[in-house]
């Protein structure tokens, strides 16, 4: 028996991850656009003296070889910086674009709540940090790695010191003349609150950050953080296309060109946010707790077959838990999760029920050996609840479930999750038998 098909993770035909290839885009003659330099898409804005860059990107070698060829595009001197949000992979790269300042301050424009979301996680740095860790995939070799274009490795790549903006925009739409440039900065909340969007008025070109991507919108990511609150996002997506942009460029993967290009692409990634919040507030309040609506809801066939919409880095079943939690609370109705039992008395029952902790790893073992990798994480992690002398053997059976999961399911922050995990449970092990 075969056991591949996952409630709210079935792998659409056909649908496989691509590898992030290099290239650039010129939306406009005075615009180049990076692709696959680093995580994030970064632009060079030419000007009279020079350029200004929108983000700087999160791979020093791959920016660096972005600088030679923007110097070619824009002969002169960096004039200023706009960074759309502080997400680190948005600004890891701006030391190699400060050094060719030789000591001039560079502006460096930000939303005047730049970071806010980071502020969120005070007193919880350590576990963010591992959980980031495990979302991002660090540590899983090169030759492990699922080749993607949302969470991509660069061999031999790093990140230098994050940016720092120092020069505020406050609410509404600010504009600037830089370098006899027209520059129209906006504060509109999308994926974070603290989004500045750029736009250049004469040519139409809109620098979006992570308002729209080339996946489903991550409400959720699995290293944890507060509500990316939906209604706001969708919002911020249509006030965006009342600017009737000729082009946009996206934070990731996405580079849009004419105006049913953005409009079309935008209006889907706000259709599908819709979507997946109003299937999940119905079935809310019909009763139905977060277990039940994440194997339930799924996506209208139209907009899941769009490749833009693709469960790439998050995915359905993640974004309706988040819904769940910010709108009812962790309480899912069920009295008997009113006084549940505690996850130990509950593996000691159920190994009792099984006829004994060496009755339950056996079933343990034939899940395993029957592919039934969901069953077995959940066996051994009873399992490990039990003792020390069940977690070697237990580690080791959920090592392999999980490793073998990560294969089976779409979305890169679900695979590299597993994948770290596994990683995890194999050195606990060795460290066991160490001692």
């Amino acid at each position: 028996m075969a056991f591949v098909s996952y409630p709210g993770f079935a792998v659409p035909e056909g649908v496989r991850h691509a590898p992030l290839a290099r290239r650039t885009v010129r939306p406009h003659p005075d615009v180049l656009a990076f692709v696959g330099y680093s995580s994030s898409i970064f632009s060079a804005i030419r000007t009279p003296h020079g350029y200004y860059l929108v983000d700087a990107g999160d791979d020093v070698p791959g920016v660096r070889d972005a600088l030679a060829e923007i110097r070619r595009f824009a002969p002169g001197t960096l004039q200023g910086i706009f960074l759309t949000h502080s997400h680190p992979d948005h600004r890891g790269g701006g030391s190699i674009f400060l050094e060719e300042a030789r000591g001039r301050e560079i502006p460096v424009w930000a939303h005047h709540a730049f970071g806010s979301e980071m502020q969120d996680g005070r007193g919880l740095e350590r576990i963010l940090q591992t959980r980031a860790g495990r979302q991002f995939g660090a540590g899983i070799p090169d030759a492990e790695y699922t080749s993607n274009s949302l969470l991509p490795h660069f061999p031999g790549g790093f990140a230098g010191p994050l940016l720092q903006p120092n020069r505020q925009i406050f609410e509404g739409r600010t504009r600037l003349y830089a370098d006899d440039l027209a520059v129209d900065l906006l504060t509109v909340p999308t994926e974070t609150g603290d989004h500045m969007e750029v736009f250049l008025p004469e040519s139409r070109v809109l620098f979006s950050g992570d308002a729209v991507y080339g996946a489903l919108p991550n409400l959720y990511p699995l290293r944890g953080g507060c509500w990316r609150q939906a209604e706001r996002w969708t919002q911020g997506i249509r006030r965006l296309l009342e600017l009737d942009p000729e082009a946009a460029v996206c934070g990731h993967n996405l580079v849009l060109q004419g105006r049913q290009a953005v409009r079309q692409a935008f209006e889907r990634c706000a259709n599908a946010i819709e979507c997946i919040v109003a299937e999940t507030l119905k079935g809310m309040d019909e009763g139905l707790g977060p277990d039940e609506l994440a194997c339930r809801v799924r996506l209208p066939e139209e907009l899941a077959r769009d490749p833009n919409l693709g469960e790439f880095y998050g995915a359905v079943p993640f974004i309706v838990r988040e819904i769940y939690v910010a709108k009812m609370g962790w309480f899912d109705g069920n009295a008997t999760n009113v006084v549940p039992l505690d996850p130990w008395e509950e593996a000691e029952r159920l190994a009792r029920l099984a006829g004994g902790a060496a009755a339950l790893a056996a079933q343990a073992q034939s899940a395993l050996a029957e592919g039934d990798w969901r069953w077995t994480c959940r066996l051994c992690d009873w399992l490990l609840r039990l003792g020390p002398e069940h977690a070697a053997t237990a580690r080791g059976m959920k090592a392999e479930a999980l490793e073998a999961l990560s294969q089976e399911i779409l979305p890169m922050a679900g695979r590299n999750w597993l994948k770290s995990s596994a990683m995890a449970l194999r050195e606990e092990g060795q460290e066991d038998a160490g001692q």
